[in-house]
């Protein structure tokens, strides 16, 4: 797993992508080094909005 400095960023970076409209989903698909589980808790932060 991804180190918590690194996962705070990419979650910023993802919210700032979902508020000009793209998809969850899509734009995981463009991380493929993140393993399931970091999905996951990507999905899980997500959820909580």
């Amino acid at each position: 797993m991804i180190n918590e400095t690194k996962m705070k960023v990419l979650v910023n970076g993802i919210g700032v992508k979902l508020s000009r409209g793209e998809a969850l989903e899509n734009i995981l698909e463009g991380y493929v080094k993140l393993s399931e589980e970091e999905k996951e808790y990507i999905r899980d932060v997500f959820k909580e909005d």
